[in-house]
């Protein structure tokens, strides 16, 4: 607070117009991360498409962090610079399933580097201060400023519904964000990064939206990984659980539970590490409901095999003590799974043509 004070009064003497420590801190970050964020642009694989552009920054010399559905399609890739000078770059590693790429440049080391809070994001405080710095429409650098405006996961269609699928949570800010920005630096008011900018979430019309952005603390581990192996290491279970506290009580008695310790399995995938194992999902009525171990409503119990809400029984897993796990292998995650889906609002990536 000391420094930031000293510092307002040292530019409120040269003349400037800043006239509380929080714009102190925005200009200090804005001005630090300036020389580590990119414009990422490239040709289209496919002919006739325009040229898209979309936004990186520097996480090491000759390292840069972007979306996957940037680069997805391009190819002949350049970043520039904040001083205008363009340099080639390739693809190193992707990680489609939390859509992040890590492209190497060429015949330059970076200006500036940014680096990943290592703040847990369940410790991020909603309300706190946010900057992100990008080339929204191809323009800037630019910045912009909000708050974190919650965590949580993306409940509204995709483009793509492959791509970020194996993000959990996702945060969400109301920093004005636009076409071009994907892949932008969600900054804290340390200037260290707390999110990659991936969407926005708009009305059909889309006008205005809300910012999502990958978490640090994910993009810094699938960074990690993509250096050290070239892949992603994330495992995959591929069954969704539902904690026993959330059930009605009705249910928990129809199975025979007397506690509410513990979780139910909600859908499995075909083919998954836990459908191997014998897991299986809830079973649905025709009103979409959950019927007690898989039991339709005239209460002859259900079997067979396959997913959740597909003819399977509904198994809630008991407790079994603090810390104890149940015998499934997780395995290595595929191309993607999709989003939950929702009428009202859609998703739309925020990487210019």
């Amino acid at each position: 607070m000391r420094l930031a004070l000293l510092a307002l009064l040292l530019l409120t003497a040269l003349g400037q117009r800043l006239t509380s420590p929080e714009e102190v801190a925005r200009s200090q970050v804005i001005r630090k991360a300036l020389p580590a964020v990119v414009r990422i642009q490239g040709t289209p694989t496919a002919p006739g498409e325009d040229q898209v552009v979309g936004t990186g920054f520097f996480i090491s010399p000759f390292r840069v962090v972007t979306n996957y559905h940037v680069v997805q399609d391009l190819q002949d890739l350049t970043v520039r610079l904040t001083d205008g000078r363009t340099f080639p770059a390739e693809r190193f590693a992707v990680d489609p399933g939390i859509d992040l790429a890590l492209l190497t440049v060429k015949g330059v080391q970076a200006p500036g580097v940014l680096a990943f809070s290592k703040v847990p994001t369940a410790n991020l405080p909603l309300g706190m201060g946010v900057v992100v710095v990008g080339f929204p429409y191809g323009q800037g650098p630019l910045a912009s400023y909000g708050i974190l405006a919650g965590v949580g996961p993306l409940e509204v269609p995709t483009p793509d519904p492959s791509l970020g699928a194996e993000v959990g949570e996702y945060l969400f800010t109301d920093a004005p964000l636009t076409v071009g920005n994907s892949g932008s630096p969600l900054l804290n008011l340390q200037g260290e990064v707390v999110g990659v900018v991936a969407d926005v979430v708009g009305g059909p019309s889309g006008v205005g939206g809300i910012g999502v952005a990958i978490p640090a603390e994910l993009a810094a581990q699938s960074v990690q990984d993509l250096e050290r192996f070239g892949i992603p290491q994330r495992g995959w279970l591929g069954a969704s659980l539902v904690s026993l506290d959330e059930l009605p009580p009705v249910l928990l008695r129809a199975v025979g539970l007397t506690t509410t310790q513990g979780a139910m399995v909600d859908r499995v995938e075909p083919g998954s590490p836990a459908a191997r194992a014998g897991l299986r999902g809830a079973q649905r009525d025709a009103q979409g409901r959950n019927s007690p171990w898989g039991c339709d409503p005239g209460g002859e119990r259900q079997g067979g095999e396959g997913q959740g809400g597909g003819g399977a029984a509904h198994r809630p897993l008991p407790p079994r003590g603090p810390g104890a796990p149940h015998p499934v292998a997780g395995g290595a995650a595929p191309g993607g799974h999709p989003h939950h889906g929702g009428p009202a609002q859609e998703v739309r990536r925020v990487r210019g043509h």
